[in-house]
């Protein structure tokens, strides 16, 4: 039978007896792996249940795992998938073998920082269903930058998200290592569809489980964020080819969606993609690097950077709204080369130069004078 997940609170939402299940999700990560690892063994034991799940790997991922697993027995659950199937079915698997009344899904390429299970554990309410933590960015060497993902300016989605979701599609949260999710909404909408969210596992969980009940936000930074160079592209057609992905698993999003919200009796807005600024942002991505592939039949560049600098003048208000028309403005108008040297900018912050940093986090300060 149905159910929202915000009925009266049970023995383990006192806090001390919650218990958290933290799943790796691993394919190929063996050079990063062992730090996810340890940075969940570093936690205090009590309430922690930790799950490696690796997705058939091809390199020395496994032995790896079972090298930690032989050395802390009894402290690490692991699953091997038997052939490579995606991350949906990577959470899936991890989520049936875990007990948690709290779940987080690790990327394998991230880790934990230290009394972040201690903080996640006691921080459970009643009723609420998604739980969004920032995190601090890293590198290939594990030095923790002061640098937040989400940054700090930004305002996460705190309490009832389903209204702006179901509006439009999307609504300020966060991304799979700053995730943590109440087993009673999992149980409601897992197992996903592993061959539609084959990746971007993160992004069905954050479509759906906000439908059932409140979401609660914090300051708080649980996790790394590590930026490295398999993240990351100067290619326009894999800068196309992501955005093209990105725009396909933005549908299966709206679809997985709907369907959740008519279980519930609830109403969905029409035409998500076009209330939806970051998916027509990734149109505007995708048409410009590689028009002849763009999945949208009959869009142009200037059609659809029209579109989303509409869209942005419609929704947000303030500076920031003269500031996003006017950059969009000068985008549509500039020479061909200069649009993907701007696009380049916005898509990699870490390719921006030191005075264009500055100048970005000087406006960030005045902005929120001006933001409603």
């Amino acid at each position: 039978m149905m159910k929202m997940v915000n009925e009266p609170a049970t023995a383990a939402d006192a806090g001390a007896s919650v218990m958290l299940s933290v799943i790796i999700n691993n394919y190929n990560y063996e050079e990063f792996v062992s730090k996810a690892i340890e940075s969940l063994l570093e936690q205090e034991p009590g309430g922690l249940e930790i799950i490696v799940v690796d997705d058939c790997s091809t390199d020395c991922s496994r032995d790896v795992i079972l090298d930690y697993q032989r050395r802390n027995p009894g402290r690490i659950t692991t699953v091997f998938q038997v052939s490579n199937s995606g991350q949906g079915a990577a959470f899936n698997a991890g989520f049936a073998a875990s007990r948690g009344d709290l779940v987080m899904f690790l990327d394998a390429d991230d880790f934990m920082l230290p009394g972040a299970a201690e903080v996640i554990r006691t921080r459970k309410e009643p009723g609420v269903t998604v739980y969004h933590y920032r995190m601090l960015f890293t590198d290939a060497t594990h030095v923790l930058r002061e640098e937040y993902y989400p940054p700090l300016h930004e305002r996460l989605a705190d309490g009832d998200a389903s209204t702006t979701l179901r509006e439009t599609g999307r609504y300020k949260g966060t991304i799979t290592s700053g995730l943590v999710f109440d087993r009673a909404v999992l149980e409601q909408i897992m197992p996903m569809d592993p061959e539609a969210f084959r990746y971007g596992g993160d992004g069905y969980l954050c479509a759906v489980a906000p439908l059932y009940g409140p979401v609660r936000s914090s300051e708080t930074a649980i996790s790394a964020y590590r930026l490295h160079q398999r993240q990351h592209t100067s290619r326009r057609e894999e800068k196309a080819r992501l955005a093209r992905w990105r725009i396909s698993h933005d549908r299966e999003r709206y679809k997985a969606l709907t369907r959740h919200a008519e279980r519930l009796g609830l109403s969905v807005a029409h035409g998500l993609g076009t209330r939806d600024d970051q998916h027509l942002f990734e149109r505007v991505v995708s048409v410009l690097f590689e028009p002849d592939a763009h999945p949208v039949p009959g869009e142009t560049l200037p059609g659809a950077v029209r579109a989303l600098r509409k869209l942005t003048w419609q929704t947000q208000g303030g500076l920031r709204r003269f500031l996003n028309w006017a950059w969009w403005t000068v985008f549509l108008h500039a020479p061909q080369q200069l649009k993907y040297r701007l696009m380049g900018l916005k898509l990699d912050p870490m390719t921006r130069p030191e005075w264009l940093k500055k100048l970005a986090r000087f406006l960030r300060r005045r902005l929120r004078l001006y933001m409603p």
